[in-house]
C-alpha cells in the first residue's frame, strides 16, 4: 500500500488516538498512511512506531540527556509558529542532507494554508539564555501523542537536542498519564531515521503490516535485518 490519505474537517480527540492505532499519522492538515516511501528513487518499507508509555522509564540516557542540557530553559505551550522558529528552521534546513518542508507553515497546513489547526498542537521550544536553539511540534489526542517535528541549531549538535526534545515529548505524555506516544516511522536501511530505535527501546512497538497488531521492536530485530 502506498499513500493512502484523509482529508477530516475536524478530528475529535479520540478520532485522532484511533488513527494513530491504525498507523496513520498528520501530514499538513490531512492524516495518512502507507507501507512504503521513496528516497533516492528507492522505495523502502515504512514502520510505524509507538512507545507504550506505562512501559516507559526514561533511563540513563534520558539522564545524560537531562544533565548535559540543564543549563537551558525549556517552555511548554500551544503551538504558534513565531519569527525566531521561523529563523531557527531555515537555519536548520540549511544544514541537513536530507529532505525537510520548505517552510514551517507547509509543515504544519500543508502546501495549502488553511485558516485552522483540526489538530491540538503543543510546542515544546529549548532556550540558552534568550536565544531559542530547539523546537518541536506534537499533537495530543485524548490518551495518545503524535510526534510531528523537531529541528534545532545546528551549532548545538553536541548537546544531541533533537534526541533531547523527543524525551521531552514523552515525559510530557506519561506525567499527563497517557497511553501511547507516536514518533512516526523508521526506514530499514534508511539511516536518517534510525535514530528513533534508540529512544527506550524497553517500551517501543512496532506494527505489523500484515495483521495490523503492534509487537514489541525487538519481535521486528528477530525476524528481520535492520
Amino acid at each position: 500500500m502506498l499513500e493512502t490519505f484523509d482529508y477530516p474537517q475536524n478530528l475529535l480527540p479520540e478520532e485522532l488516538d484511533l488513527y494513530l492505532s491504525k498507523g496513520w499519522f498528520r501530514m499538513g492538515q490531512s492524516i495518512y498512511t502507507t507501507n512504503y516511501v521513496a528516497f533516492n528513487d528507492k522505495l523502502y518499507p515504512a514502520i510505524w512506531l509507538r512507545h507504550v508509555l506505562r512501559n516507559y522509564t526514561g533511563g540513563k540516557s534520558f539522564n545524560k540527556l537531562k544533565k548535559r542540557n540543564s543549563i537551558f530553559k525549556v517552555e511548554l505551550k500551544h503551538a504558534k509558529i513565531t519569527a525566531r522558529q521561523r529563523e531557527l528552521y531555515g537555519k536548520y534546513k540549511a544544514a541537513m542532507n536530507f529532505e525537510t518542508s520548505a517552510s514551517l507553515e507547509q509543515l504544519l497546513f500543508g502546501f495549502v494554508f488553511v485558516p485552522t489547526n483540526i489538530y491540538n498542537t503543543y510546542q515544546i521550544e529549548i532556550y540558552d539564555n534568550t536565544k531559542l536553539i530547539a523546537c518541536t511540534f506534537f499533537d495530543i489526542g485524548k490518551k495518545s501523542a503524535e510526534g510531528i517535528s523537531a529541528f534545532y541549531d545546528p551549532d548545538y549538535t553536541a548537546h544531541s537536542l533533537g534526541r533531547y526534545l523527543i524525551y521531552l515529548q514523552i515525559e510530557v505524555c506519561k506525567e499527563n498519564n497517557f497511553t501511547y506516544f507516536y514518533p512516526g516511522y523508521f526506514v530499514p536501511g534508511y539511516a536518517h531515521l534510525d535514530y528513533k530505535l534508540a529512544i527506550d527501546k524497553s517500551c517501543l512497538e512496532y506494527l505489523d503490516t500484515e495483521d495490523l497488531n503492534w509487537y514489541a521492536i525487538e519481535a521486528y530485530k528477530q525476524s528481520n535485518t535492520l
